[in-house]
């Protein structure tokens, strides 16, 4: 793949994720490491990208002044400064609004990292920020695999689907409220007692050189098994779009903040194809890869339920010495075989 790494495979990220079945679920959760800052960029930080929420409509309301505003939308007033520079064609004076007026409200924030070097991969065509100190592997469990994860030991495990950016993928996440919509239901239908906390985010993202590209994450608790109501593991999945890729990255941790870690990866990926070079493009033998890739009602995107469903089962077994034929009522079955039936 051309790329310049220390390639420690952990070919036990199984064993150590056995270990990790039996950390309560009440553990206290590390300080987040790639936090969203709004604002000025504290000492010693560094911006690793920008994301933009989408833009939405306000309408200004009597008394209210662009710090009031800021402050009722993000409980910050100092966010008028952005406020004031989205609507310059509107206002020339930041005092001067007046009530009915229509304004453009989006918001930009920095990841930052407070690293003192940052790591990046860069295979040919694209470059991803890693967490620091993170090492590469894979991973498998039952028919569960991933060729290519970043391990942070106990900060948990991102596996990575790299491939040529497909059709159907933009015209699913093209109506984000639809796409939620159908995620949701989706959870609800298959995985009503294994899946809670689903949440979701979307940005434009904005990085130094000033790529731009469009970046989906959702994020859920999955409860492992009804006999182990404690057993529950944060599941974070991130899709970055750019010209011509789509990286997908989903990542599980019983005791630290994966969706902070995985947030950071999919807005720092970027896209290094020159078209002009003339060179027929493609990423599909990148080697990285994820199964199984159960087909769902999202089309294009990774159905990563299917993957943590048949990755902790299967773990669960190997653990617990049970198997789906002793399974009873009242346990639990993979969701996607379940469908087959």
């Amino acid at each position: 793949m051309g790329i310049r790494l220390l390639k420690r495979i952990f070919c036990c990220v199984c064993a150590a994720m056995l270990l990790l079945l039996f950390i309560p679920a009440e553990t206290a959760f590390a300080e987040d490491k790639y936090p969203i800052v709004y604002g000025d960029v504290p000492d010693g930080g560094e911006i690793c990208a920008t994301l933009i929420t989408e833009e939405e409509d306000y309408t200004v309301e009597p008394g209210e002044s662009l710090w009031k505003i800021a402050e009722k939308l993000w409980g910050d007033g100092n966010g008028y400064v952005e406020l004031a520079d989205d609507n310059k064609d509107l206002i020339s004076d930041p005092d001067m609004i007046y009530p009915g007026m229509t304004l453009k409200v989006l918001r930009r924030g920095n990841i930052i990292t407070k690293e003192s070097r940052a790591a990046y991969m860069q295979a040919g065509e694209y470059l991803v920020n890693t967490p620091y100190g993170w090492t590469v592997g894979i991973s498998q469990s039952g028919d569960a695999w991933a060729n290519f994860t970043w391990s942070g030991d106990s900060d948990g495990v991102i596996a990575c689907l790299i491939r040529d950016k497909e059709k159907e993928t933009s015209k699913t996440v093209q109506d984000f409220e639809e796409c939620i919509r159908k995620i949701t239901a989706y959870a609800e239908k298959n995985y009503p007692k294994q899946v809670s906390e689903l949440e979701f985010e979307h940005y434009r993202t904005e990085n130094q050189d000033g790529a731009l590209g469009e970046m989906y994450l959702y994020s859920y608790d999955w409860h492992i098994s009804p006999e182990y109501p404690d057993l529950i593991c944060k599941i974070c999945v991130g899709l970055k779009l750019t010209d011509h890729i789509q990286a997908e990255f989903v990542g599980y941790a019983f005791n630290d903040d994966i969706q902070s870690s995985v947030r950071y990866v999919t807005a720092t990926f970027e896209e290094l194809y020159d078209p002009e070079s003339g060179e027929e493009f493609t990423v599909n033998n990148s080697n990285m890869d994820i199964q199984p890739q159960v087909e769902w009602e999202i089309p294009g995107m990774f159905n990563s339920f299917a993957y943590v469903d048949e990755f902790f089962g299967s773990l669960l077994e190997a653990v617990t010495g049970s198997t789906e034929d002793d399974s009873s009522a009242d346990k639990w079955t993979n969701g996607y075989r379940i469908e087959g039936r």
